[in-house]
């Protein structure tokens, strides 16, 4: 059963907003392959497109290594062919799923077609579909975003997919940020100081659309710290976490007051990263994802004003304690800063 606490009530950008204008429609930006609506449901972008002979919801998902199809009552996908057998890790739910791997089959955006090599089956859906707070039918995984250039025009609610090595960091007013590919996976790295730290340090956290809150933290030193000696041994056994509030910089983009949440036992699954980062705040963005150039380009005149789903999500069921580090407005908003 998921858990969460509603805090977030508004997004706010101390920014002037310049007129709309998508990339697609830019006199000097290329023309997409596909352009097709877009919906965001519980912070996660779902395309609704036709897959083999089905017509099924998929979630863009960087943070899972392929694009997969989840059984479930309405559809158990036991016309497609197989291909062996497959284990497919969730970092964010610290489990593995036992699926099947499909020959390969068309997936359409509008008149394009994407054909994956490697797709996944996972096997009756539940509890991870559960666990994921709402009702889909798979995921577009890192092997699409590495087949394309990827743009999410949130204020139009459109994808527009490109052709891998389509230059569109020049066709808007651009916060540029480095991404760092790690067997195909997208990470972002920043340095700063959160208020439980003593001093700045470097954190990488993967790039994953798929999590539909700001930040995990799954770092052993960032929990001590939070958490506090006479505490930690007694949250991890509990399995208890921290929920807390920080500001931040990544690039040129300074986040007030942001949720983040400190987990107090590390997944198997996550490795040498240091968390999550979600979709929480990108969603609120005019924004490019392009792998073959390794960035993650925001567009600053799109920012969104209106009212998001303020939603805190854990990730692994844990119960949670909340601290407060530093102070931070009554209101309990969430500001982002922007210098040009």
């Amino acid at each position: 059963m998921k858990r969460f606490v509603i805090f977030l009530a508004l997004f706010i950008a101390s920014v002037v907003v310049s007129p709309s204008r998508s990339l697609g429609a830019s006199k000097s930006s290329p023309e997409p392959l596909a352009e097709i609506p877009i919906e965001i449901v519980n912070n996660r972008t779902v395309v609704h497109v036709p897959v083999a002979d089905y017509f099924l919801h998929m979630v863009l998902d960087t943070g899972a290594s392929k694009t997969a199809l989840f059984q479930s009552d309405d559809f158990t996908f036991d016309d497609l062919e197989k291909n062996g057998r497959a284990k497919i890790l969730f970092p964010a739910l610290d489990e593995t799923i036992t699926g099947s791997r499909l020959m390969p089959i068309d997936i359409m955006f509008g008149e394009h077609t994407y054909r994956p090599q490697s797709i996944l089956l996972i096997h009756k859906r539940p509890p991870v579909g559960d666990r994921l707070n709402f009702k889909f039918d798979g995921v577009l995984g890192q092997d699409f975003f590495a087949a394309y250039v990827v743009e999410m025009d949130s204020r139009n609610r459109l994808l527009r997919l490109y052709a891998r090595g389509t230059d569109l960091s020049g066709a808007n007013n651009f916060t540029k940020i480095k991404l760092h590919l790690k067997g195909g996976s997208p990470h972002i790295k920043f340095t700063n100081k959160f208020p439980w730290e003593r001093a700045r340090s470097e954190k990488e956290l993967l790039l994953d659309t798929g999590y539909p809150g700001l930040i995990v933290l799954w770092n052993d030193r960032q929990f001590r710290l939070a958490a506090g000696r006479s505490n930690v041994e007694d949250y991890r056994t509990e399995n208890k976490g921290i929920f807390a509030r920080a500001t931040f910089k990544i690039s040129r983009l300074r986040f007030l007051g942001a949720p983040i949440f400190l987990g107090a036992n590390i997944p198997k699954q996550v490795q040498e990263r240091d968390g999550l980062i979600g979709a929480h705040v990108l969603n609120q963005f005019h924004f490019v994802i392009d792998f073959g150039s390794k960035q993650l380009l925001l567009d600053r005149s799109h920012v969104r004003f209106d009212r998001i789903d303020g939603s805190f999500y854990v990730p692994n069921n844990e119960t949670f304690v909340y601290k407060k580090f530093a102070e931070f407005e009554a209101s309990s908003k969430l500001k982002i800063e922007m210098k040009y």
